[in-house]
C-alpha cells in the first residue's frame, strides 16, 4: 500500500518482522572548521538554508505553552516558503486554527504526529489533503529518524536556556520557561541537516550540564518565550483531586491487586505508571515498596512529583525521564543536580532501531485505553470518529513491558447516551492485543489467554487471595455493554468512505490502522 508517495507494509505482528533490520543513517558534519565560533543568529538568516518542500522538525514537551513553532510556520509563510514537511509528535488544541490553516496557503504540505481533538477534527475533514497524516509512537518517531525513513533539513526546538556555542538545558533559565528533560528532541539534533535552537535565555559561558549538545547544533536563536511551564501539567497530577474521583480509586485498587496476584514488586523491579489513575497506582507502588523495606530499580516515563518523593525516600534508585509532566522546582532541581536523576534521549528509552531500549526491562507497566475490544487490541486515539488523543510511548511500553496492564471504565455515559468501553471491535487499534497481558476495570480484569507474560500463571493462582475477580474478555464485553445501557442509548459506530485520512503506525513503521474520512450522517 501506497501513502504520501511511500510504499508501506501492513502490520504482520507485534514482533513478526523477521525482516526487519535498522541501520542508522550517516549524520552531516561540520564546514568549515568551527573555531570559538557564536551561533546567535535570526530566525529570518536561518531560513535561507530552507527550500521548498524541505521537511522541518519540532518537538512537543511544552504542550500547550510552546510558543515557538507558530513563529517558525509565521517565519515560512513570511519568506514564502512552499510545501514543508512538518515533522512533529503531537500537536494540541493551542495549535488550532494556525496549523491547519498553514495547509491552505501552501506554506505546509505534509504533517506527521498525533493530532489532538481540535487539530484532528480539521484533519478528519479533510483540510490537509491530499496529505495522509502519520500518527507514530515516541519510539517509532525516533526509528524514523535513525534509519533515514525521514529525513530532516532544519530542526527547530524551543529551550529554556543555550549558550552561545549551542549546548542547552531544559533545567536553566527563566523557572517560568523550565520543561525538564530535552530526550524528545535528542535524536532530531544527531539527524536533521541542521538544529536551530530558540533559546529564552542565551548565555555567553559554556553551560553545563546540557541535555543538548554544542555537537549536533548549528544555530542559536534568542526568543523572549519559548514555551510557559505553567502550561506542561495538568489536573490529571493532582493526587487528592484523582482520589475525588470514585473511578480513580477504585481501578486504581484493582490494577493493584492485579500487582499483588502477580507479586511483581520485588527488590529491583523496573516500572513505568502514567497519571490520572495511574497515579494512584503510583502511590500504591509506593506504599508497597515501603512496607517490604525494599527499593525499586528504575522508574520511567514523565515525570512527577509522586514520581520525585519516591526518588527522594530512597525507593526508588534511578529515574530516567524523557518528559516533564509537572514542572515543580523540586523535580527541576533534582534533574540538575542528582546524577541519578536523568534526561534520557527517546532512542534509549523506547526505538527499536538500536540494539536494546529500556522499555525492554520493564517488569511491570499500568497504561490506560480509551477502548479496548475483545482481542484486546487497545485504542487510544479515535472516539468513533473524533481524534481525541495520541499514541505517544504506549506501543512501546506495552511491547517492551513483562507484565503490561491496560486500565479503563466499564463504561461511561453523558447526555442520556451510553459508552461502552470494552468493545467487539475497537474503532481505532493503535496497540495490537498480542502485547496486552490484562485489562483492568472498576470491578473486573480479564487475563488474555494469549499472554506470554512470565506472571500470567501467578496471576491466575493467587486472583482470589488478592481479592482480585477474573473473568473472560467476551464476559467484560457483555458487562460492558449492559453498564452502558444503563446510562442510555448506545451510538451508532460512525460509517467511513474508502478515503484515509490519518495513519496509525506501529513502532516498526507497519501500517496498524488507519482513520478513514467520516460518511456526513443525516
Amino acid at each position: 500500500m501506497q501513502f504520501n508517495g511511500r510504499e508501506y507494509k501492513a502490520f504482520a505482528g507485534a514482533f513478526n518482522t523477521p525482516e526487519y533490520t535498522s541501520t542508522l543513517v550517516a549524520r552531516r558534519g561540520a564546514a568549515p572548521i568551527p573555531h570559538r565560533g557564536n551561533k546567535v543568529t535570526t530566525l529570518d538568516a536561518v531560513m535561507e538554508l530552507i527550500q521548498d518542500g524541505d521537511t522541518i522538525s519540532y518537538p512537543h514537551y511544552y504542550r500547550t505553552g510552546d510558543q515557538g513553532l507558530q513563529m517558525v510556520v509565521d517565519t515560512l509563510r513570511r519568506h514564502g516558503k512552499r510545501g514543508i514537511i512538518l515533522y512533529g509528535n503531537a500537536f494540541f488544541d493551542n495549535a488550532d486554527p494556525w496549523l491547519i490553516d498553514a495547509f491552505a496557503d501552501g506554506t505546509l504540505a505534509g504533517l506527521y504526529g498525533n493530532p489532538y481533538r481540535m487539530v484532528g477534527g480539521r484533519i478528519l475533514k479533510g483540510e490537509i489533503r491530499p496529505w495522509v497524516s502519520v500518527g507514530v509512537s515516541h519510539g517509532n518517531r525516533v526509528r524514523k529518524l535513525q534509519t533515514g525513513e525521514v529525513h530532516v533539513k532544519m530542526a527547530f526546538g524551543p529551550v529554556p536556556m543555550a549558550d552561545r556555542y549551542g549546548n542547552a538545558s531544559g533545567c536553566m533559565g527563566k523557572p517560568e520557561h523550565y520543561c525538564g528533560p530535552l530526550g524528545l528532541f535528542v535524536a532530531d539534533t544527531e539527524y536533521a541537516d541542521y538544529t536551530c535552537l530558540l533559546a529564552g535565555t542565551v548565555s555567553d559561558k559554556t553551560l553545563g550540564p546540557a541535555s543538548l549538545s554544542m555537537e549536533n547544533v548549528d544555530f542559536v536563536v534568542p526568543m523572549e518565550t519559548p514555551g510557559l511551564a505553567e502550561a506542561i501539567g495538568s489536573g490529571t497530577l493532582d493526587l487528592e483531586r484523582i482520589r475525588a474521583n470514585k473511578f480513580n480509586s477504585v481501578v486504581a485498587a484493582n490494577v493493584t491487586r492485579v500487582m499483588q496476584a502477580a507479586d511483581v514488586i520485588q527488590p529491583d523491579v523496573n516500572f513505568q505508571v502514567g497519571s490520572g489513575a495511574g497515579l494512584i497506582v503510583l502511590d500504591n507502588i509506593r506504599t508497597m515498596l515501603r512496607e517490604r523495606s525494599i527499593c525499586a530499580n528504575f522508574s520511567i516515563g514523565g515525570i512527577t512529583s509522586l514520581h520525585q518523593d519516591m526518588f527522594d525516600e530512597g525507593l526508588v534508585k534511578i529515574l530516567m525521564h524523557g518528559q516533564l509532566f509537572e514542572p515543580s522546582e523540586r523535580v527541576v532541581k533534582s534533574l540538575l543536580n542528582d546524577a541519578r536523576h536523568i534526561d534520557i534521549p527517546t532512542g534509549y528509552y523506547a526505538s527499536v532501531a538500536v540494539k536494546d531500549c529500556l522499555v525492554n526491562q520493564l517488569d511491570v507497566a499500568v497504561l490506560s485505553a480509551l477502548e479496548i475490544d475483545r482481542e484486546f487490541n487497545v485504542n487510544t486515539v479515535c472516539a468513533n470518529g473524533r481524534i481525541i488523543g495520541g499514541i505517544g510511548g504506549g506501543q512501546d511500553v506495552a511491547a517492551g513491558a513483562e507484565l503490561t496492564i491496560m486500565f479503563l471504565p466499564l463504561a461511561t455515559g453523558k447526555d442520556g447516551k451510553g459508552f461502552p468501553k470494552v468493545v467487539d471491535k475497537v474503532y481505532t487499534r493503535t496497540t495490537p492485543g498480542e502485547v496486552v497481558d490484562v485489562v483492568v476495570t472498576e470491578e473486573y480484569a480479564a487475563l488474555n489467554p494469549a499472554s506470554k507474560s512470565s506472571y500470567r500463571q501467578a496471576i491466575t493462582d493467587n486472583a482470589a487471595k488478592a481479592g482480585l475477580t477474573l473473568i473472560s474478555m467476551d464476559e467484560l464485553h457483555e458487562k460492558s455493554m449492559a453498564k452502558a445501557a444503563e446510562f442510555g442509548t448506545l451510538p451508532v459506530k460512525q460509517e467511513t468512505t474508502d478515503e484515509v485520512l490519518h495513519l496509525i503506525e506501529w513502532r516498526d513503521g507497519t501500517v496498524l490502522d488507519t482513520i478513514n474520512a467520516p460518511v456526513p450522517r443525516k
